[in-house]
């Protein structure tokens, strides 16, 4: 046996290297309290501060104010009757938590009958049936005893199933590569651009009739154009004659005499040349639209004179002319 000396530590055991491994543990409930199905009580309004549905806060007041003038009392002032609606509920939840405890204590997920007599002899009032005795006696309503409980509101109607709507849209069944555990793939429409293609007129001669309308259009659109241009001329020419004559007399000519007459002039010469060349146009047009249209035909041509079209050409840029030799 060797001998160990001090200082020296004791050699690791080899066993205590091939121990197993941890079996990992899985913790699940063994009691588990379910709740039943359908639970949910008839509407009875709003919540109050209180915390208390109005339908059964109505019928408390009701029932207190019964009790009140079967003890002999006129009437009640608000707060009175507050604070006693006040400590006939703090009474209720008391009786209530009786309940609760006796129905835990045995394991149960509904109250029976021996849940409430137990928590009547808890109650100090009601330990007995000799003090429930007189209660029944008392002379109360049967709109308060027994108050009628309007019925649940129907439940709203299922949506309609859209899925044969997008049955071509919707992906296929999930591959074999995804896990199982993993959502399903949303459908395709949510996901995917769907083009949108517009759809043409292919008929010519509807085309035609299409092409014809809007020529038409835009000849009316001209013509209003050339018309309010026209307007605007004669309306800044009847302004500088206005100024022309409030400029002319006696002590108020600028440019030395004669010039507010001479300037006159020239403005009469260049109305007068624009009045002949409108009415040029516009019997040319009137004659050749008497030729096209028909008696029975009702289109609005927009204004009678002509259109001036590329007057200003003289004006352009040309290019440079080739050079002749």
């Amino acid at each position: 046996m060797a001998e160990t000396h001090a200082g020296v530590k004791r050699p690791h055991s080899a066993i205590e290297e091939q121990s197993g491994e941890k079996r990992r543990r899985v913790h699940y409930l063994r009691h588990v309290q379910r709740m039943p199905d359908n639970i949910e009580p008839a509407p009875q309004g709003s919540v109050v501060p209180a915390r208390v549905p109005d339908f059964a806060r109505d019928h408390l007041l009701k029932s207190l104010g019964a009790a009140l003038a079967i003890a002999g009392f006129d009437g009640a002032r608000p707060e009175a009757l507050e604070m006693l609606r006040e400590h006939a509920e703090e009474y209720m939840l008391r009786f209530g938590r009786y309940v609760r405890t006796s129905m835990q204590g045995t394991r149960k997920i509904k109250p029976t009958a021996q849940d409430f007599s137990m928590a009547l002899s808890l109650m100090p009032n009601a330990s007995t049936a000799s003090l429930l005795k007189p209660h029944l006696d008392l002379p109360i309503p049967d709109s308060i005893s027994c108050p009628p409980i309007p019925s649940p509101e129907p439940e709203d109607p299922a949506a309609p199933d859209l899925s044969k709507l997008l049955q071509p849209l919707l992906p296929p069944q999930q591959a074999s590569y995804i896990p199982k555990h993993f959502p399903a793939l949303p459908p395709r429409h949510t996901w995917q651009q769907t083009p949108v293609y517009t759809e043409r007129e292919k008929d010519s001669k509807k085309m035609r009739e299409m092409m014809t309308q809007e020529g038409m259009m835009a000849e009316q659109a001209l013509r209003k154009l050339a018309t309010a241009a026209k307007t605007a001329t004669s309306e800044t020419l009847k302004a500088e004659r206005k100024k022309s004559n409030a400029l002319s007399g006696p002590g108020k000519v600028r440019d030395g005499p004669g010039a507010a007459h001479r300037k006159r002039g020239r403005l009469d010469a260049f109305a007068d040349v624009l009045k002949d060349v409108s009415s040029e146009e516009t019997g040319e047009d009137l004659a050749m639209e008497s030729t096209e249209t028909q008696p029975g035909d009702d289109i609005d041509v927009g204004m009678p004179e002509g259109v001036v079209v590329n007057y200003d050409m003289n004006h352009w840029r040309h290019g440079k002319k080739p050079l002749r030799l």
